[in-house]
C-alpha cells in the first residue's frame, strides 16, 4: 500500500511539473551534432531561426564547430532562464496587443518602432549532453520545436530518463537482469523484453506486426520490443533532400496509400499508446513540435497515474495487459518501442 501511494505521488508530482512547464517560443532543440545536426544547423543558420541549442556526448562533433560553445551546467541553465523569460514577455505583450490593452505599445509599432521581441539576434549554442540529461533541459522548458539527430528512438530514450528507468542498461546483462533492476528502482515503467520461449507473448507481438501491411515493416524486433517501419526497401536510400510527400515516394516510384503515422494510428484500436508525428523541418529532417510533445507526456504518465490507481490482481495477471507503446512516424518512415507499467 505504501509503495503505491508513493508511486501515485511521484506521478502526480511530475504531472504537476510537466503542466506548468513553458513552450518557449523559437527554440529549436537538435537532439545529435552529427550528419544531420549539422545539416540541419547550417539551415537554421541560413534561414536565421532565433535560437538554436545542439546537445551531443562527442564534443568534437561537427556542429559543435558551428555554435558557441557552452562551457558549464550553470551557463546553460541561465541562457535557457533567459530565453525562456523573454518567450514569456514577448506572448504576454502579444496578448495584450490582441486584446487592445497596450496601447503604448501599438503607438510604437505603428510609428515604425522596435517592439519587444523584434530584430532579436540570431543565436546557435553547442553543449556536450547526452539524452539522460534532457529532463534538465525540459525544467527550463519545452522548446518550440525538437529535431532528433541520433542513431537511437529520442523519444523512447527521452521517456525513460523522465520516468527514470534504463533501456538496456548493460550489453552483457539478461532480460530477466535488467527487469530485475528496473524492479529494485521502484520503476513505474519498465521496456517490454520477449523472449522466444514466452509464446504468449510472442503470440502478442506477433498480431501487433500483423497490424501493419508487410511491406512497411522493415525491421521487427521482439528481444527488444521494437518495430521500424518504411517505405524505402532494404538496400534503398532516400535522398537528403526528400520533401516526403504524402501519397506516393518520389525517388522509388512507389504509391503510400497511407502514411506511417495514419497506420501506427489505427493500432490505438486495439492497444493504448503514443504517437509523436515528425514534421517536416526541411527536405530530409523532421521535428516534433513542443507543444504535442507535451500533451503525449502528459497522457503517458496520465495513463500511468490512472493505471496505478485502479490495478487490481486480474489487470496485473497479463504483461500483455499492461503493454502500451510510444512511436515516432512521419509520412514515410517509424519507430515503436512498447513498454509495460510493472
Amino acid at each position: 500500500m505504501a509503495n503505491m501511494e508513493y508511486e501515485l505521488s511521484t506521478i502526480n508530482k511530475k504531472i504537476n511539473r510537466l503542466e506548468k512547464t513553458q513552450i518557449i517560443k523559437n527554440y529549436y532543440l537538435i537532439l545529435g551534432g552529427g550528419k544531420i545536426g549539422t545539416a540541419f544547423l547550417q539551415y537554421a543558420r541560413k534561414n536565421r531561426f532565433p535560437f538554436i541549442l545542439v546537445i551531443d556526448r562527442d564534443e568534437n562533433v561537427p556542429a559543435s564547430r558551428e555554435a558557441k560553445i557552452i562551457k558549464t551546467e550553470d551557463e546553460l541553465a541561465n541562457l535557457l532562464k533567459n530565453k525562456a523569460s523573454a518567450s514569456l514577455l514577448e506572448e504576454t505583450l502579444k496578448s495584450s496587443r490582441a486584446a487592445g490593452e497596450n496601447k503604448e505599445e501599438n503607438k510604437r509599432e505603428n510609428n515604425g518602432q522596435k517592439t519587444v521581441g523584434e530584430n532579436i539576434e540570431s543565436q546557435y549554442y553547442f553543449y556536450k549532453m547526452d539524452l539522460d540529461s534532457v529532463p534538465f533541459l525540459l525544467n527550463y522548458g519545452i522548446p518550440e520545436y525538437i529535431i532528433p539527430a541520433v542513431p537511437c528512438h529520442a523519444v523512447a530514450y527521452m521517456l525513460s530518463y523522465l520516468l527514470k528507468f534504463p533501456l538496456r542498461a548493460g550489453e552483457n546483462q539478461s532480460p530477466k537482469e535488467i527487469q530485475n533492476k528496473n524492479q529494485e528502482k521502484n520503476s513505474l515503467v519498465s521496456e517490454l523484453i520477449i523472449r522466444p520461449e514466452d509464446k504468449k507473448l510472442m503470440s502478442f507481438f506477433e498480431k501487433l506486426t500483423a497490424s501493419f501491411p508487410e511491406d512497411v515493416i522493415a525491421g521487427s524486433y521482439p528481444e527488444q520490443g521494437m518495430l521500424f517501419f518504411s517505405y524505402a526497401r532494404e538496400g534503398e536510400i532516400c535522398p537528403d533532400s526528400c520533401p516526403g510527400p504524402r501519397d506516393r515516394c518520389p525517388t522509388f516510384g512507389r504509391k503510400k496509400p497511407e502514411t506511417i503515422t495514419e497506420y501506427t494510428g489505427k493500432l490505438l484500436r486495439n492497444l493504448p499508446g503514443w504517437v509523436f508525428e515528425s514534421h517536416q523541418m526541411k527536405p530530409g529532417i523532421g521535428g516534433l513540435k513542443g507543444i504535442d510533445f507535451k500533451q503525449n507526456l502528459l497522457e503517458i504518465f496520465e495513463y500511468i497515474g490512472k493505471f496505478n490507481e485502479n490495478k487490481n490482481k486480474e489487470t496485473f495477471q497479463n504483461l500483455e495487459d499492461r503493454t502500451f507503446f510510444v512511436a515516432t512516424t512521419c509520412t514515410c518512415h517509424g519507430i515503436l518501442n512498447l513498454f509495460y507499467i510493472t
